[in-house]
Formats: C-alpha cells, structure tokens, sequence
C-alpha cells in the first residue's frame, strides 16, 4: 500500500515525549510526525476541533495548534478504582507554521538524548 502522508512518521521508542491536552487525563503519543501526532486519549475529541497540544521531553516544552482530523473508540479499560473509561484513538494535525517549530524541538531532544 502506498504511504500517502506528507511527513515520515516517527516511532518514539528512542526519544520520551509527553504529551497533554487540556481536559484529558491520559494522552499517549502512539507515534509522531514534523506535521501531525498519533494519540490515545481518555476523551472523545471533535473531528474539526482546534487544541492547544503541549509537547514535552525532559523539562522542556513547546505548545502547538493543532486540529483533530480523526477520533474513534479504541477500548474499554478499567480504572484501578474499578471505573470503567472510553480510550480514545485520535489524529492530530498540527496547524499551519508549526512544522518548524515541531521540527526545530525534536532535532533538539535527539541532540540532547
């Protein structure tokens, strides 16, 4: 199948980054481009929407616009309370001139690591 994406995706198992999103208790970077995120997130977020999408790696952290371009159920998982929660599967793009800056931050982790 031909990879149409216009950024090289990155698997983060060489680099640590979090990320956090306002109103979302979990957010996992499933993998990351100089253009978009990968996330699971504990909230469903609206397909469309514009969040604020703080990325971080050992006490820095820039923030980036970003818009959802796709969201669906993942799983079901329990709590340790025994609460039952929604995992959500979501697509990030980052907003317009944010590449850079994406870029300028990930090159910076990879130097320091």
């Amino acid at each position: 199948m031909l990879d149409k994406r216009r950024h090289r995706r990155f698997k983060l198992d060489l680099i640590e980054f979090d990320g956090k999103l306002g109103l979302t208790d979990r957010v996992e970077i499933v993998d990351m481009s100089f253009g978009g995120v990968a996330l699971k997130v504990d909230r469903r977020l609206n397909i469309g929407r514009e969040y604020l999408f703080k990325l971080e790696d050992k006490g820095k952290s820039i923030d980036v616009q970003s818009i959802v371009v796709r969201c669906k159920l993942s799983s079901i998982e329990e709590r340790f309370t025994g609460e039952k929660i929604s995992i959500y599967t979501a697509g990030m793009r980052f907003k317009e001139g944010a590449v850079q800056k994406v870029a300028d931050f990930i090159h910076d982790s990879i130097l320091a690591a």
